[in-house]
């Protein structure tokens, strides 16, 4: 789980904890969340820009002095929490726009659920969200995405040709579809694969050819994987690099899945970044060069110095000849 991802987790379940515990110290909280007194803080700092408007007793509060002076956390003002949600119309206006992105990889009885949602929604919010707003996915061959849709419609097998990025090879696969659905901008297919017999997602813009054949889609007996905490996940067998992140890097903390271990006072943070393989985790790391510096492994690091060394000899030989 991103950085971002698990202090939201976080800050959700602090407000009730902290209203059924008023006067907790704050390093009894930190040690019931599993972070540093300093984390805790740091998120009552962002929860009073929270609540219902934008005014006082419909933020939610704390007592800084109490929390500053006696480490003492006092909550106020989040009683909005117990009662019936109502959403208002920029709420409703980032509910439209999340309809949309879904619908661009819906298929089947999907559309008309999501249409009538829209509907409503649309309607609720009014005048508002009459101006379009465009979902912007990459871009995928309609042929090919009709071919899936239609597969999953009708529930039949699909011969796809598939090109993998990490490799630069094409591979000719039968598999068995189950879903689509969009992640940071990109649609993916879940399908179960004849090949490897397992669960797999295949990126649609890689997808160089589709067919939906005349044999029944099997289902496999096998659950679909949750996506709530994250498209990727991190196992024992979890490549991942030790680097310290200067300041212009910081921001990686927030779109990869980082365990952040120490944040030194000249600004350089101390980080684990995982990948799903060793070229992906050294690809990101050149394309940072200047701001990533790989601490573990070293042959990683070795090898990082070597190919920047390459490409900046070939960068000044270009140079000199012109």
């Amino acid at each position: 789980m991103s950085r971002s991802r698990q202090q939201v987790v976080r800050m959700l379940a602090l407000v009730p904890y902290l209203q059924g515990n008023d006067g907790v110290p704050v390093n009894e909280v930190a040690a019931e969340f599993g972070v540093t007194p300093k984390v805790i803080r740091d998120d009552l700092r962002l929860l009073m820009y929270t609540g219902t408007g934008e005014y006082a007793g419909e933020l939610i509060d704390f007592d800084l002095t109490a929390l500053e002076q006696d480490g003492i956390v006092h909550i106020r003002d989040a009683e909005f929490m117990t009662r019936p949600l109502r959403i208002s119309a920029r709420e409703g206006i980032a509910l439209i726009v999340a309809l949309r992105t879904l619908r661009a990889s819906a298929s089947g009885p999907e559309l008309s659920v999501i249409d009538s949602a829209l509907a409503k929604l649309e309607s609720a919010v009014g005048d508002t969200a009459s101006a379009p707003v465009d979902v912007l996915l990459d871009e995928v061959d309609p042929v090919i995405h009709g071919e899936i849709v239609h597969a999953l419609a009708s529930g039949k097998r699909l011969q796809i040709t598939y090109a993998t990025a990490t490799s630069d090879q094409q591979s000719d696969r039968e598999v068995d579809p189950r879903r689509l659905f969009t992640e940071q901008g990109r649609l993916y297919l879940e399908a179960w694969c004849l090949r490897a017999e397992d669960l797999r997602f295949f990126r649609l813009d890689r997808v160089i050819a589709a067919r939906a054949t005349e044999v029944d889609a099997q289902d496999h007996d096998a659950k679909a994987r949750d996506l709530s905490d994250g498209f990727f996940t991190v196992g024992e067998q979890t490549p991942y690099v030790l680097v310290d992140l200067h300041p212009r890097a910081h921001w990686l903390t927030e779109y990869y899945q980082v365990d952040l271990l120490e944040e030194r006072r000249d600004g350089v943070w101390r980080a684990k970044i995982y990948g799903a393989d060793w070229g992906w985790l050294r690809r990101l790391v050149l394309r940072n060069a200047g701001s990533v510096a790989v601490v573990e492994p070293e042959s990683l690091r070795v090898r990082v110095i070597e190919e920047a060394r390459v490409a900046l000899q070939a960068y000044d030989e270009v140079v000199t000849s012109n």
